[in-house]
């Protein structure tokens, strides 16, 4: 895994015009900011957000607590805990899983495009 030179981005409004921007290429309506806004909420209350899938329906999120990654379905209403599928169990850090993964994968955080070397596009250069 090669490490992004320097110190990971950190900007939370960067971060959320990023993710607006992935949904309104991925996602029809006008829905796409509050789906953003739940999205960061869930990764500021200590989830953190790690990608969205291909097809934005779902987010990746990271729980340092109990080393868990899960994939979790949004939409307009928020994100829908309940209907979440565990990925990984036990993992240290989502860095591995993201470079595993980001094939498929729409969108990457900051911070882990970072962690793995990639561009803002999610490949490696």
């Amino acid at each position: 895994m090669e490490t992004g030179q320097g110190t990971p981005p950190s900007d939370p409004t960067a971060l959320f015009r990023d993710v607006v921007s992935t949904l309104r290429e991925t996602r029809r309506g006008v829905y796409q900011h509050r789906m953003a806004q739940a999205l960061l909420q869930k990764d500021a209350n200590g989830s953190r957000l790690v990608a969205l899938d291909a097809d934005t329906e779902r987010a990746v999120f990271f729980n340092p607590a109990s080393r868990t990654l899960e994939s979790v379905p949004f939409d307009r209403d928020g994100t829908h805990e309940d209907d979440a599928e565990v990925l990984s169990r036990q993992l240290s850090d989502p860095a591995s899983w993201v470079e595993a993964n980001v094939a498929v994968l729409a969108w990457v955080h900051p911070h882990f495009r970072w962690a793995c070397g990639l561009d803002e596009r999610g490949v490696q250069p």
